[in-house]
């Protein structure tokens, strides 16, 4: 009987286990936190669908409401751009810790889970991972799958000829600080719910104002590049509640800060016993961000592999990789190069292309769905204001080619493994991220 052993208890690796442990393989699950601290007390977009995938049966309904439309701000606030999502979409907002409580129920049928209980050191055996150290004790196994995020200490010790890059660039991470106020006194509904302000203020990064009508707070995130200060907080809450009454003065909850890479796609997943599980480890800045369950997918598509072969070679693996690169990163790489295009562009160059409607409420719709935007005739930027303005025009055009460019680069990823074939594909990837 095969064993594996999933470091870290999120949804992807929780998928792993509900999936592997069905199909007859001895499942330890190891997460360094206490059971109760191993999620969030927030929502977040999910794609129900994922459970028709799974061959499993939905949460129940409490855990999950319907999904609200984003509506995007320029700089200058003085224009709102929403994204409509599709009326019969499956995409909600869950509640994560529901949604992690539930799927645990589901893994604990079959695997053995332990908490406060942190891998260390990953054990590597003629090129071989064959195991991790937990607190000091060997736990082998046949497989590791590594659901520790985009810091993960145990892929910083794997041998450098394995190809996997140990940690993000330190210059691509985007800080960023989520606090949950009250309800502020009297304030009523807002019209728009979900409101992302880009470079809110002039100032970089990101900021957005959330009217959770579950806990009835208003959930509010700060981001900047190289580090959030105090200050940052400060001065961007209150500036937000000029236009948002509903942020009120105490928090409710504890806030949450995290760092978040920003275009760190990991082209190299797999090594012999090892898997880098899902979209852990190049999160991307919380614009349009995929749902969820993308992860959840990750973990679908490693066990229906497996359950073809269950070697855990590189050879066998691969095919992993292979399949999750063509249906989610491919996609998610080619919005990363809009991201990052569009966070280079100064404050007025932000405010023109949504004034003029070069990105519009279509163009971040099909962006948020993984659907390769395109400039519509309707925006105004085609007649009249474009002119103004054609050196923007014609970036934005040039992103679009650059986008299709880097779509179709991953949607090449060599089908089978050979290191030769796939180092020249690896390096092409790279370089997207090095322009």
């Amino acid at each position: 009987m095969k064993k594996v052993n999933i470091i870290g208890a999120n949804l992807g690796g929780l998928t792993a286990a509900i999936l592997l442990g069905r199909a007859g393989w001895t499942v330890e699950m190891f997460d360094r936190l206490r059971r109760e601290d191993v999620t969030r007390d927030w929502s977040e977009n999910f794609d129900l669908s994922v459970f028709d995938r799974l061959e499993l049966d939905p949460p129940p309904s409490d855990c999950y409401r319907k999904k609200k439309n984003w509506a995007f701000l320029s700089p200058d606030g003085a224009t709102n751009v929403v994204a409509y999502g599709p009326e019969e979409s499956p995409e909600v907002l869950i509640d994560r810790r529901k949604l992690t409580e539930y799927l645990m129920s589901l893994a604990e049928i079959n695997a053995t889970f332990h908490f406060e209980a942190e891998a260390t050191e990953l054990v590597v055996d003629s090129g071989h991972v064959s195991g991790v150290r937990v607190d000091g004790v060997f736990m082998p196994s046949d497989l590791t799958i590594d659901c520790t995020g985009p810091l993960s200490e145990l892929r910083q010790q794997l041998p450098k000829f394995y190809g996997i890059s140990p940690t993000p660039d330190p210059d691509g991470m985007l800080y960023v600080h989520r606090g949950f106020y009250e309800w502020g006194d009297g304030a009523p509904m807002p019209k728009q719910t979900n409101k992302m302000y880009l470079r809110q203020g002039g100032r970089p990064g990101l900021a957005w104002c959330v009217s959770d009508v579950s806990d009835y707070c208003a959930d509010v995130l700060v981001g900047r590049f190289g580090g959030v200060t105090e200050d940052d907080v400060t001065e961007t809450v209150n500036d937000l509640r000029d236009n948002n009454p509903i942020i009120g003065i105490e928090e409710e909850k504890e806030p949450v800060e995290a760092r978040i890479p920003v275009r760190q796609y990991m082209s190299k997943m797999v090594v012999p016993g090892y898997v880098i599980l899902g979209s852990t480890p190049y999160m991307t800045i919380p614009v349009m961000t995929p749902p969820l369950s993308d992860t959840m997918d990750a973990a679908r598509i490693l066990c229906e592999v497996l359950a073809v072969n269950d070697s855990c070679e590189t050879d066998d693996l691969y095919v992993y990789q292979v399949r999750f690169c063509r249906e989610y990163i491919a996609k998610e790489v080619a919005a990363d190069v809009f991201r990052s295009w569009l966070f280079s562009t100064d404050v007025e160059e932000q405010n023109f292309l949504f004034q003029s409607e070069l990105i519009d409420g279509d163009f971040l719709s099909d962006l948020m769905h993984g659907v390769l935007p395109s400039i519509t005739s309707k925006g105004r930027g085609f007649f009249g204001m474009g002119v103004k303005k054609p050196a923007v025009v014609n970036a934005l055009r040039a992103v679009l080619v650059d986008m299709k460019d880097a779509y179709d680069l991953v949607q090449d990823i060599p089908d089978s493994y050979n290191k030769t074939t796939y180092l020249k594909w690896q390096a092409d990837v790279d370089s997207l991220y090095s322009e």
